[in-house]
């Protein structure tokens, strides 16, 4: 019988049971990707992460929902390394590293608010699709009326994995979805997606910028509390479509999680380059909550 030691991290959050919860092994050497997924499916939460050496990074991380792998993840990256952090892996003297991971190789900057560590990590570049959906096939997959929708062109977009983007205009709106997720799943499927990103620019605390939930029944996952990757993607979508101004770069604050209660904060940076959206950026703190050993 085989053992690994395992963490459970909170991310997005500097308190536990918020935010986004998410596997950690940080000496995953030994491990097989048939052993990973067993391992993520017996975690049972949205990804796992699992840290391996690199010979084109500092670490290599992969990430396994319950059902398979995706090429990135935000909280769980988040988590990882706050996870080296409290390990001692990340030299003192440094504050951005490189992950290996199957969107590229990517930054993630270490900065220090109130004596605690926070994590922002590089995402890939935007890219943008119109899939040629209608605003009644849309309105359907999130079971509202057509009018709750905002003006601007829902989109498929990827900072690494591809999610559907929609606004939405009203907060009420948001908190209240029942989704299709039957619907859902068979549309992600058909278009290549994770899922899709609902967001509006109301707000539960007027300091953020933004309200959003992340929903991928299609990788088995009804909603995902606060999600690094769908964050990305949405602040991507702010920018391509101007509805917050600015002229190079901008910071956004996420609210996510309140309607899952496990309440989380991402921060979102824009670097616009050439009139649209270059270089898209999210972190945010995180605890440990929960370390072991799993046996196989």
């Amino acid at each position: 019988m085989e053992t690994i030691q395992i963490k459970q991290v909170d991310a997005f959050t500097d308190m536990p049971f918020g935010g986004n919860p998410a596997g950690v092994v940080t000496k995953a050497d030994s491990l097989n990707e048939e052993q990973m997924q067993l391992i993520a499916r017996e975690m049972n939460l949205s990804e796992t992460a699992f840290v391996t050496p690199s010979d084109k990074a500092d670490f290599k991380v992969r990430f396994f929902t319950p059902g398979s792998e995706v090429d990135l993840c935000g909280h769980a990256t988040v988590g990882s390394f706050h996870a080296l952090h409290e390990e001692g892996r990340l030299d003192s003297g440094r504050s951005v590293f490189t992950q290996e991971t199957k969107a590229g190789v990517l930054e993630v900057e270490r900065s220090f608010v109130n004596g605690q560590p926070v994590f922002m990590m590089t995402q890939a570049k935007p890219r943008f699709e119109d899939i040629g959906a209608s605003r009644g096939e849309i309105a359907g997959l999130l079971r509202i009326d057509e009018s709750e929708l905002l003006d601007t062109a829902s989109l498929k977009v990827s900072t690494g994995i591809w999610w559907f983007v929609v606004g939405l205009k009203h907060l009420e709106t948001i908190q209240n979805l029942k989704p299709d997720f039957t619907a859902m799943s068979d549309f992600s499927e058909r278009h290549g997606l994770v899922g899709m990103i609902p967001f509006c620019l109301q707000t539960l605390d007027p300091g953020n910028s933004l309200h959003m939930r992340a929903f991928a029944p299609f990788v088995g996952i009804n909603e995902d509390p606060v999600c690094g990757t769908g964050n990305g993607c949405a602040g991507a979508f702010i920018g391509h479509h101007g509805l917050v101004e600015f002229e190079k770069e901008t910071d956004l604050v996420s609210e996510a999680g309140y309607e899952v209660h496990r309440p989380g904060r991402v921060f979102v940076s824009l670097l616009r380059e050439g009139g649209d959206v270059s270089l898209v950026r999210v972190g945010g703190s995180a605890v440990t909550i929960l370390e072991g050993k799993m046996r196989f």
